[in-house]
């Protein structure tokens, strides 16, 4: 499931799809304006909804992997009001992030993981 949001670092507008991969949840950000793939992370469904339900104040940060490769990145998630704002970081120092609307994120989320 793919939902539109923008970057909070740079104002583009990007896509966010989110899809079951083999041991998680595969999130991709995309820029919208020439489809150019920014990063991709693989977390555990679990951690992610648990990050989800109990949003901490300031937000929280789950271990992920990126696919096929398996390097760690970290997958900073801080709920907003009505928006979630996802941000990546690679051990490159490489950053990315998307903020999308938080009913939308759930929606696609419990898609992706009931799909089973």
């Amino acid at each position: 499931m793919t939902i539109y949001g923008l970057s909070q670092s740079t104002g583009l507008e990007r896509r966010l799809k989110i899809e079951r991969g083999g041991q998680g949840i595969v999130l991709t950000i995309i820029d919208h304006k020439g489809g150019v793939e920014q990063e991709r992370i693989m977390v555990s469904s679990d951690d992610l909804l648990a990050t989800i339900t109990d949003a901490a104040a300031g937000g929280c940060t789950v271990t992920g992997v990126s696919p096929p490769h398996g390097a760690k990145i970290q997958f900073d998630v801080e709920i907003r009001r009505n928006e979630i704002l996802l941000k990546t970081r690679a051990d490159s120092g490489k950053e990315t992030d998307v903020a999308v609307g938080l009913d939308d994120f759930q929606d696609a989320l419990e898609s992706v993981i009931l799909k089973e």
